[in-house]
């Protein structure tokens, strides 16, 4: 029932996007209608076929964040977005910080050594989304590990409506970062170039993940979770320094990550409780 969870949340938001792209359908390309009807039928038989192996029912939610992510465009567009809500997010910004974080940070502090700390730090957003389950895995804690997964396809599931219902492409389509270039921006830069998808900046999914993880690993994994959440803080700055979200994108990801961790352990406390009382020991 723990691999069942993330699967099941995960066919139920391809099932309202379904919606969205079919009404949408105009704007949409056929390939991207056949690729998420396929993915969506997969999907449910992965997480239903009891003849589907354990490991890639347990796995395969995570296996298929590459496809959710990268499909966004398809669905924002189907949804009808005329215009990127930008204006709205800097306005939001200005009444705010009375400023605009993304584009005055790394002027005020031009620091090649910072810069490239922070941006290594946004780099490890991408194996801090499979450590915490890994590392559950390996160890055989499956109720645990499925419990974790849930929680971060859930903190994935809510940023993508957000996505969906209000895009934002973010201040690195809109102005030019002054932020000291090292071989982190560079390679952070690239990354972005070659699989960025614009309309995905509110909010920010690398914090609301990041912090997501964090929790999880403080509250699953002990102290070593530290670690994870030192280097969540330094992604968290190298989003606003590099200029690849608004300050608002940070906070807001911040908090959706927290929130959707939180009430995600307080909710699956007893299941969890119940299989480490029946663990061998």
């Amino acid at each position: 029932m723990a691999a069942i969870w993330p699967g099941t949340l995960l066919i139920g938001y391809l099932a309202i996007t379904s919606g969205i792209l079919l009404v949408g359908r105009e704007r949409v390309s056929g390939l991207a209608l056949g690729a998420h009807f396929a993915v969506l039928a997969s999907t449910c038989a992965v997480t239903w076929l009891r003849a589907v192996p354990a490991w890639l029912r347990a796995w395969a939610p995570l296996l298929l964040l590459l496809f959710l992510y990268s499909e966004m465009p398809a669905i924002i567009a189907a949804a009808g977005h005329a215009t990127l809500r930008d204006t709205h997010v800097i306005a939001w910004e200005a009444a705010i910080f009375n400023s605009q974080p993304a584009s005055t940070w790394a002027r005020v502090w031009p620091s090649l050594i910072f810069s490239e700390s922070i941006h290594l730090a946004y780099l490890l957003y991408y194996p801090i989304i499979f450590v915490v389950p890994a590392i559950l895995y390996a160890q055989r804690r499956r109720v645990d590990f499925g419990a974790a997964v849930g929680i971060l396809m859930t903190t994935f599931v809510l940023c993508f409506f957000c996505y969906a219902a209000f895009p934002v492409a973010g201040p690195r389509y809109l102005w030019e970062s002054t932020a000291p270039d090292g071989p982190f921006r560079l390679l952070a830069l690239f990354l972005l170039e070659s699989g960025s998808s614009q309309g995905t900046a509110f909010p920010s999914s690398h914090v609301a993940v990041a912090t997501t993880q964090s929790v999880l690993a403080i509250a699953m994994l002990g102290r070593p979770g530290l670690l994870i959440a030192g280097i969540s803080a330094g992604l968290a700055a190298g989003a606003i320094y590099g200029g690849f979200h608004y300050a608002i994108d940070v906070v807001a990801g911040l908090g959706l990550g927290g929130v959707v961790a939180t009430v995600g352990l307080v909710l699956t406390r007893s299941t969890r409780a119940q299989a480490k009382a029946i663990a061998p020991t």
